[in-house]
């Protein structure tokens, strides 16, 4: 240990002789850790950490998984209501959902009296004490709330919601809010800390049998198959997890023994609790093991920097380094001392790196969340996975850029290493390694840059995708008419005079309204046969994406007819069973045929038919990515719409619509002034699809200019040490008669070429790689010759004035005094 502790103080006076050397690989090793280190961060508190409750290792989650059937699914009230009724491994069980709720006005004591749309969760009764969880202020839910539907309209407010739109009024407790226009007596405020089960943290927690209001009087806690409820148990003291799956598992079998319909075999899957559910587990960690390796490869290309450097440190210490073999070192002390250099740098870099860590992890986590919503809720505290994780970092780190190093250098034969040529042999001798580290960075700063070029190209080409409507003369006002409770006669009345109010402003064009939009975030679908070719008993239905609209919306979009014709004001009016389909549809059902005229059935039993009138344009109405999914439009009739709705209404405008926006949600409120109207341009919906490309283009593009930039590093180091090492040689070449420009290009070749071997690798690796973005490209090739080619070019010329600029100094140097350097 005393040796130890002296090496370790000799270390920090041989790193501190070249602080400047030694402060760049230091910030090269924190990017590099710290970047690793705040990538594995979120992975942690997102994929690993269990949920941040009391005893978390005790509480579980109860999904649904039918065989056949991908994923885990969520279950029914009936579901859950059985096993928490017949359970005995488990001291509770609860259930929540997530649902949207319109505060009217703030209530007493509110410091905000414009209505707001809300994030909530509806609780059963016992869910804060499944979490184990109490309330800040006031109180949680009690039984009492959790048995009659409708009954007991009482809510528990989020700590920051609370302090945001209430200022913090202690006094808010027991007085009443509006929510979807029914008054809840305010009962809590939640602890500062207090997340819950879902990363997405809601404004207010109802509870579950508020979910008639919630849901705009849809009957959710009757239907036994229609899974809506994540569903989660505390286990009993004395009871293993395995034992839970067990008693479940049987329980299972007993409440689908009594489905009176045959279904596929159902069963319930215990696993422990987290933000969240294995199938969202199982899409992100492919997501996140491409991030890790990316900023992995980073991390590498800065311990090969350091690597190098230490070689270079270590062939000028030739001469001590023989003095200590002479003098009886061996060669595990000659390594213990060099490597102890290269695990102060990993250590010292790790301490900055843990602080660079946590900043960018706040920061990735404020920026990557689609546009328009919330960022996620997530504990990015360090905890004993993180530590682990960057230990093992810096342990590494200190292997590559101080212990291989020192193994090479510690190769010496004492009588060479002082004799006073022993500068310029060591250097030759060493250059394998070197010229390895060099091939490396270069080879793997090219893999990253070409990814990111594909991901760029691939960002311009989707801002550049024709959606086969027109997107940037389109407003879209949303009119939530759930919320109102109107009947259908009302809605009808509404639906006229607001849209009679937009077609009359100046510059509107167009008006039509639709059930769903384009690119949008709600989806509808239905079960179809088509005349002539049923499926077997037994085999499912063709499901296809569907719309209803109103005649006049294929021309306010833009969307044209390829054969056929558009609904009649008459047809509409009647309830004629026409439909319009898309050119896929067409292809699909009736390839090489033409389908005006033909005929579909809804459902098994042929009840309704339907005729198709017309066929227009293929559009991108559900993936930006995809314009050739079978589409389907019905005629839609202000009001028809079963159960209440949300009116979308869309607006053509002369130019520009953003000077609209402003206006149309002010028509909504002039008919009923408790409307809650939003508006925005089409584009926002691209705007949507396009943010994860957003996302991945910046976050490569860092990646890459990083990589680049390490690279750059160390093939200036590596050229400036090669410059330094030959400066004799080059002082006899000058004083023979060598041009300066013979001299800058055999020192410019020496490193280009390792260049351009590393070009090759990394092409090559990034070509076989590119496979795994191309359902990112939107239609862009995995092989785009102009992205290899641009970041080649971007890299090589990066490479050459790294190299240029130090051997263009060595021609400054006086022969004479290159000739007496050594």
């Amino acid at each position: 240990m005393g040796t130890l502790w002296q090496d370790i103080r000799f270390g920090v006076r041989v790193l501190a002789k070249k602080p400047g050397l030694s402060a760049l690989a230091i910030l090269a090793l924190t990017l590099g850790i710290g970047l690793n280190t705040a990538i594995f961060s979120l992975f942690n508190s997102a994929v690993l950490q269990p949920l941040p409750v009391r005893d978390a290792d005790r509480v579980m989650s109860l999904y649904r998984v039918v065989e056949g059937e991908r994923g885990h699914g969520v279950l029914s009230y009936p579901e859950y209501k059985f096993y928490r009724d017949n359970s005995t491994v488990f001291s509770g069980i609860s259930a929540y959902s997530g649902a949207k709720l319109l505060l009217g006005n703030g209530g007493a004591g509110s410091q905000d009296t414009k209505p707001e749309w809300l994030e909530a969760q509806l609780f059963t009764g016992n869910m804060f004490e499944v979490l184990g969880a109490g309330a800040a202020l006031g109180r949680t839910f009690i039984p009492e709330e959790d048995q009659v539907p409708g009954a007991k309209p009482v809510v528990v407010l989020n700590h920051g919601f609370w302090q945001r739109r209430f200022g913090g009024d202690p006094n808010l407790i027991g007085q009443t809010i509006n929510l979807n226009t029914v008054p809840y007596t305010v009962v809590g405020i939640a602890p500062r800390d207090f997340i819950g089960p879902d990363p997405e943290v809601p404004d207010v927690w109802i509870p579950l049998m508020m979910s008639g209001n919630a849901y705009y009087g849809a009957n959710m806690l009757a239907s036994r198959e229609g899974g809506w409820l994540r569903v989660m148990g505390r286990l009993k003291p004395e009871v293993s997890p395995e034992r839970a799956q067990l008693e479940i598992t049987l329980l299972a079998k007993r409440y689908h023994s009594e489905d009176t319909e045959q279904q596929r075999t159902a069963t319930i899957s215990v696993v422990p609790a987290s933000l969240l559910s294995p199938s969202e587990k199982s899409d992100v960690i492919p997501f996140a093991v491409l991030v890790i390796a990316a900023v992995g490869l980073v991390l590498f290309i800065a311990c090969a920097n350091v690597a190098n450097l230490q070689l270079a440190r270590g062939v000028s210490r030739q001469k001590e380094l023989g003095i200590r073999i002479s003098l009886g070192a061996s060669r595990w002390r000659l390594i213990r001392q060099l490597s102890i250099e290269g695990f102060l740098l990993a250590g010292i870099s790790s301490v900055f790196g843990l602080f660079l860590a946590w900043w960018t992890a706040d920061l990735l986590l404020g920026l990557t969340h689609p546009p328009g919503s919330r960022a996620l809720s997530l504990r990015l505290v360090p905890d004993w996975r993180v530590a682990c994780y960057l230990a093992g970092v810096t342990l590494l780190t200190g292997i590559v850029s101080g212990f291989i190093p020192a193994l090479r250098i510690s190769r010496q034969d004492p009588l060479r290493a002082m004799n006073a040529n022993a500068g310029t042999a060591s250097y030759r001798k060493g250059r394998g390694l070197r010229s390895i580290l060099v091939i490396s960075q270069v080879a793997m700063s090219l893999f990253l840059l070409s990814g990111a070029g594909l991901l760029v190209r691939a960002l311009g080409k989707a801002h550049a995708t024709d959606p086969g409507f027109d997107i940037k003369h389109v407003a879209l006002l949303t009119v939530d008419l759930r919320v109102l409770k109107y009947g259908p006669a009302r809605e009808i009345d509404f639906d006229r005079r607001l849209t009679e109010r937009i077609a009359a402003l100046p510059g509107v064009q167009g008006v039509a309204l639709a059930y769903t939009a384009p690119l949008g975030t709600s989806f509808s679908e239905a079960g179809i046969m088509i005349e002539g070719s049923e499926p077997p008993p037994g085999a499912p239905l063709p499901n296809v994406n569907t719309n209803s609209v109103t005649p006049e919306y294929f021309g306010t979009l833009g969307i044209p007819f390829e054969r056929g014709r558009d609904f009649t004001a008459a047809e509409v009016e009647s309830g004629a069973h026409v439909i319009v389909v898309s050119e896929a549809f067409a292809r699909t059902f009736w390839p090489g045929q033409d389908p005006v005229g033909k005929r579909i059935f809804t459902g098994r039993k042929k009840s309704s038919s339907y005729t198709v009138i017309g066929v227009v344009r293929d559009i991108r109405n559900v993936y930006l990515w995809a314009s050739d999914i079978p589409y389907l439009y019905w005629p839609l009739k202000p009001g028809e719409i079963e159960g209440p709705r949300r009116t979308n209404i869309f607006v053509r405008t002369a130019g520009n619509p953003e000077s609209f926006l402003s206006v149309l949600p002010g028509l909504a409120r002039e008919i009923d002034p408790a409307a809650p109207a939003t508006a925005q341009s089409l584009t926002d919906n691209l705007a949507i699809w396009i943010w994860p490309s957003e996302i991945g283009a910046a976050v490569s593009a860092a990646l890459g200019f990083l990589a680049l930039a390490l690279a750059a590093i160390g093939i200036t180091t590596m050229t400036g040490f090669a410059v330094t090492q030959r400066t004799k040689e080059i002082g006899i070449r000058v004083a023979l008669g060598s041009q300066p420009g013979g001299v800058v290009w055999l020192l410019v070749w020496q490193t280009g070429r390792l260049v351009l071997i590393g070009a090759v690798l990394g092409l090559a690796a990034a070509v076989t790689a590119s496979r795994v973005l191309e359902k990112f490209l939107y239609g862009l090739s995995a092989v785009d010759g102009a992205a290899f080619f641009g970041v080649t070019m971007l890299l090589g010329g990066v490479a050459l004035l790294a190299c240029y600029i130090p051997a263009r100094r060595a021609t400054k140097v006086d022969p004479m005094v290159a000739l007496r350097y050594e």
